[in-house]
């Protein structure tokens, strides 16, 4: 069975007193009936960090979560391989990425077969410092494998990321973790022994190949192995930057403008202007 922190069950407790339901009916999703569709202005007030909550029943299957842009690309920050099962509440964390192509372009929630009764945006967690990539609960026991949509990172600069940060809540440093992009023997992308142990985090320092291996896999797909230590929650993987080449997580430092110029979502911070996934505009 999966499970949150008691920290984090905390939080989600007492965040849960600012929820605000965003769509509430019954819907039932799968491919033939099409997906749930919620439209933009829904993410207004959307913000980094925040998360959508979506109540289901009658799942066999798995969810998805993309934006309703030309290609129904898939949101920056989910999950493949993100299966659901009977009755329940999935959370999506959402990155700056995630948040801007919502409030331009909307979001469906689609899947196999399940039934979506409510879906709600709620505060969620303070994001670290860096360009998020994904973050939220991810409960890493004997060799379980948490699969990212290239979505989350094809947009980044990587000729400034200098690191990748695994951050997680496990009580010690001995565990396995695998960096893939897939199964075969030569997906192998890095392991444990390529990093360095921080506080709270392993650190991936980039070479000139890992990044150009990272920004082109088709996917991440992040492996754990417990091995002695008890089970633990993965909660962030963040792209360390040398410099500002986008739309990081301290927004707060600077108050960044949004704007429509023909047609599209445009960003002004701090001098600079970016377009809807964080990328800065010459």
């Amino acid at each position: 069975m999966k499970k949150i922190s008691l920290i984090a069950l905390f939080a989600a407790l007492v965040m849960n007193v600012n929820a605000t339901d965003i769509w509430t009916g019954s819907k039932h999703v799968s491919w033939s009936d099409g997906g749930l569709q919620i439209a933009a202005a829904q993410f207004a007030n959307a913000t980094a960090g925040q998360k959508i909550v979506v109540t289901y029943s009658d799942a066999t299957d798995g969810i998805e979560f993309k934006v309703m842009n030309e290609h129904f690309d898939h949101l920056a920050g989910s999950r493949e391989a993100a299966w659901i099962k009977d009755g329940g509440v999935f959370e999506q964390f959402l990155t700056q990425t995630a948040v801007d192509s919502l409030k331009l372009y909307g979001l469906e929630i689609i899947g196999a077969n399940f039934t979506a009764t409510k879906v709600e945006l709620n505060d969620g967690k303070t994001l670290k410092d860096g360009i998020t990539v994904w973050t939220g609960f991810f409960w890493a026991d004997e060799w379980s494998t948490l699969e990212l949509y290239r979505d989350g990172y094809c947009n980044v600069d990587f000729s400034k990321a200098t690191a990748i940060r695994f951050y997680s809540e496990a009580a010690g440093t001995n565990y396995i973790i695998n960096v893939k992009e897939n199964w075969d023997p030569e997906g192998q992308i890095a392991s444990q022994a390529d990093m360095t142990d921080g506080e709270g985090y392993k650190e991936l320092p980039l070479t000139d190949a890992l990044r150009s291996r990272l920004a082109n896999a088709g996917k991440w797909m992040i492996q754990f192995n417990k091995e002695q230590l008890n089970a633990f929650n993965v909660t962030d993987i963040v792209l360390v930057m040398s410099g500002t080449t986008g739309i990081d997580n301290t927004a707060a430092e600077a108050k960044a403008v949004k704007s429509f110029r023909n047609g599209q979502l445009v960003i002004e911070k701090s001098g600079k202007t970016y377009n809807a996934l964080g990328v800065e505009m010459k």
